[in-house]
């Protein structure tokens, strides 16, 4: 695969590309003059090898697997990817011009330098903060969980909101749809995300890749649906130019003009309107994601989340004048009645295969194809074939447990015969050696006592010979007594 491919992998790993009151694919315009866009080629970046992508390609898309590895660097192919001049653009999509006085023009130069004072201005985030926080070469860490597409913790606005700067001063609406831009800027980008963050856990770095430019490509929506409500403020072409958005410039804000005026747009706008209109069930955090608030609800001391019916209060509830919780509307109160039935349930009873959270979810509020509701923006659902990847490893792990527990059985049967065998050996053993030294012990007595009697015959026979020689003696000693005495007399 090429380096373009590499990018477009990227691309389309990101949900809902295209999508928004700009409708799918369209075309529209941002800033143009700053530090390392107007001469991309000079600047000491990676830029980005397109490879052979076409047009066509790159707006169609092919099925991909972004996890395949991290944007390629390079140098854009003038030939490969040509990007067509503001007139050209807009005879493909916007259906008529915009024919602005000169006397609009200036206005709408002369009240954006008002409002921008010295220099050029890039909204009301200046990163000035994360400079901070970064300085000296530090890095500010952040955490992404492995089941959710977004930040949480700490770091989490920070990131978000230079995500938003760098996307704003480096990419033009005139390149193209976001596939484009991506292919073009990308790599820029995340290189300059990458020099002020890093990710605490273990996860890879294609991943975090991923994560910005999907984070990048859904502010970049949100960035063009904030312009269409400005231009919607004003009846007339004259009004819109006049009242510049300081953070777009001159010649993209015509662009936009022209684009938000097309019967293309316009189509788009009205169908996604009436699909916001479907929506009843209201949350309370803004700007601040669905997983940031769950995380927030993390026990710093078992580190266990809250239970889902708990995490769903806390999203969908606010406390009115009295300092009571009040819900912001009927459907969300009456699911988190469900889920609180579904959680006591999970938590009474002896089950052998409790649900997860997720599961606890989607049983209540149903299944989506494309993502995963109640969870915001970054959640996606597990695909069909990791399901049944999931499912046939489940199913052989079961089995293998199955095939242990028998094998595990058999081998403590067996263990328990060889200790029988070998206790009953031992006994035998023991009464063996018991009676051998009881023999030797018997026979050691015998020994001692014939000795012993040894000992005495011969003591006593020597006191019998020597009294038998004192008792002699005394005689001879008599009879010599009584010869001496027979002579004198």
């Amino acid at each position: 695969m090429d380096q373009g491919g590499s990018l477009f992998l990227v691309v389309q790993e990101m949900r809902g590309i295209g999508r928004g009151r700009c409708g799918r694919g369209g075309n529209s315009y941002g800033r143009e003059n700053f530090q390392g866009r107007g001469n991309f080629g000079a600047t000491s970046q990676p830029h980005i090898q397109t490879g052979r992508v076409s047009d066509a390609s790159v707006e169609m898309g092919q099925p991909s697997n972004p996890s395949q590895g991290p944007l390629q660097t390079g140098r854009v192919s003038t030939n490969s990817l040509q990007i067509p001049s503001l007139e050209t653009q807009s005879s493909r999509n916007v259906a008529e011009p915009v024919h602005c006085s000169p006397e609009a023009e200036n206005c709408a130069i002369s009240s954006s330098n008002k409002k921008r004072g010295r220099g050029r201005g890039r909204g009301k985030y200046k990163s000035k903060s994360l400079e901070v926080k970064t300085k000296c070469g530090g890095k500010i860490k952040i955490t992404i969980p492995d089941d959710i597409d977004r930040v949480v913790g700490s770091g989490a606005r920070d990131i978000v909101n230079y995500c938003s700067l760098i996307m704003r001063s480096t990419i033009s609406f005139q390149n193209g749809n976001w596939q484009k831009i991506v292919l073009k800027y990308g790599e820029v980008m995340w290189l300059k995300v990458k020099d002020k963050f890093e990710v605490c856990s273990g996860l890879r770095e294609h991943r975090f890749q991923a994560f910005v430019i999907s984070t990048m490509q859904r502010l970049f929506r949100a960035w063009k649906a904030r312009l269409s409500i400005m231009y919607s403020k004003y009846n007339t072409n004259e009004e819109r130019l006049s009242h510049r958005p300081e953070d777009v410039e001159l010649e993209d804000w015509k662009y936009l003009i022209r684009y938000f005026g097309s019967p293309k747009f316009k189509v788009a706008s009205e169908r996604n309107k009436r699909n916001r209109d479907h929506q009843i069930i209201k949350h309370t955090y803004g700007t601040k994601s669905f997983a940031e608030v769950e995380e927030s609800t993390r026990n710093p001391i078992t580190g266990e989340l809250d239970t889902p019916d708990k995490v769903w209060e806390i999203q969908h509830t606010r406390k009115d004048g009295r300092g009571e919780l009040v819900w912001l509307d009927s459907q969300s109160q009456q699911i988190h009645g469900q889920l609180q039935e579904v959680v006591a349930q999970q938590q009474s009873e002896d089950i052998e295969h409790p649900m997860t959270r997720d599961e606890i979810l989607s049983s209540v509020v149903g299944e989506r194809t494309g993502y995963v509701r109640g969870k915001g923006y970054g959640k996606k659902p597990p695909k069909k074939s990791n399901i049944q990847q999931a499912n046939i490893e489940a199913s052989v792990s079961s089995a293998i447990d199955i095939v242990r527990q028998e094998m595990q059985a058999e081998m403590d049967s067996k263990l328990q015969e060889e200790r029988e065998q070998m206790a009953s050996e031992l006994r035998r053993n023991m009464e063996i050696e018991l009676e051998r030294k009881l023999a030797e012990e018997r026979q050691h007595a015998n020994e001692e006592r014939q000795h012993a009697n040894a000992e005495t015959d011969k003591r006593i026979s020597l006191e019998v010979e020597k009294k038998m020689h004192e008792q002699f003696a005394s005689f001879l000693t008599r009879m010599q007594q009584q010869q001496q005495q027979g002579q004198g007399t």
